[in-house]
């Protein structure tokens, strides 16, 4: 897909859009980019208009390297709203992701009609994410091939690696190691390490999906971010971290079926989102 740029303070926020119908906006987790999302891009946009983004430190994005905060991340995922035009969105927010879509909940809430977080934590303050997020900075200075190879043994599962996928790991690692811009990754870490929304989570007021990942070995406490929620709903799909290389029909179905039983798609004109 071709990409749109908006300007947001010191950013140039590279944005995509795919599809037509009711908008859904994607929010990747550290480092990710389109690829992050499998498949899922083009099953969404059979029924829906997609939005991604590259926000900083990934990306077709480009900023003046300062160190990353969530609000001005949220702030940038706001300026891709009100570029591409539609009402409000869907928000769908995925581990680091799920932390800048939280805190849009709460400063838009105008913006957000439903908001999905997959595999969110509440807070880095806990030891055992405190350490991968710890282990990742160090090998992103050091060894940028052991942090990949982290990468595949943490975000997959056992499913992942007995499938015909496993077999494009060398050239997918190889992909990685040449194609992340390792700086910008290294800002979105050290933002990992400072994550805590315990008090916006408290403050969302919009209908709430928040889904586990039954396999995940990085973030294993998204329960703690469903009890802060008023009112939110849990799921649980059958993937390792990187859910939607293993379990996108999965995710799909459960993310529509949460967001149009709320909200049934309405028959929507040519130029209507």
């Amino acid at each position: 897909m071709t990409s749109n740029f908006v300007n947001v303070g010191s950013a140039r926020v590279a944005y995509r859009v795919l599809g037509k119908g009711p908008a859904v906006l994607l929010v990747n987790g550290t480092g990710g980019g389109d690829g992050h999302w499998g498949d899922l891009i083009e099953r969404l946009a059979r029924s829906r208009t997609v939005v991604t983004l590259d926000y900083s430190g990934a990306g077709e994005t480009t900023d003046d390297g300062a160190p990353l905060d969530l609000p001005t991340l949220a702030r940038q995922v706001a300026a891709v709203v009100d570029a591409v035009g539609p009402p409000h969105v869907d928000l769908v927010g995925h581990s680091l992701g799920a932390a800048i879509a939280t805190v849009l909940a709460t400063e838009r809430p105008e913006m957000v009609r439903t908001l999905t977080l997959v595999a969110g934590f509440l807070t880095a303050d806990e030891p055992r994410l405190k350490l991968t997020f710890e282990l990742w900075r160090r090998l992103i200075a050091a060894d940028r091939e052991g942090f990949i190879q982290l990468l595949a043994l943490t975000t997959l599962s056992d499913k992942f690696f007995a499938s015909p996928l496993a077999a494009h790991l060398d050239a997918l690692a190889q992909g990685i190691l040449a194609g992340t811009n390792w700086e910008g990754l290294a800002r979105q870490v050290e933002l990992d390490l400072r994550v805590d929304i315990q008090a916006e989570a408290s403050r969302v007021r919009c209908p709430t999906l928040v889904i586990g990942c039954a396999h995940d070995q990085i973030v294993t406490r998204t329960r703690d971010l469903y009890e802060r929620i008023p009112d939110a709903t849990f799921g649980e799909i059958n993937a390792g971290h990187q859910a939607y290389f293993e379990a996108s029909e999965e995710f799909a179905a459960k993310f529509l079926a949460f967001a149009d039983g709320l909200h049934p798609p309405r028959r929507l004109s040519s130029s209507a989102y």
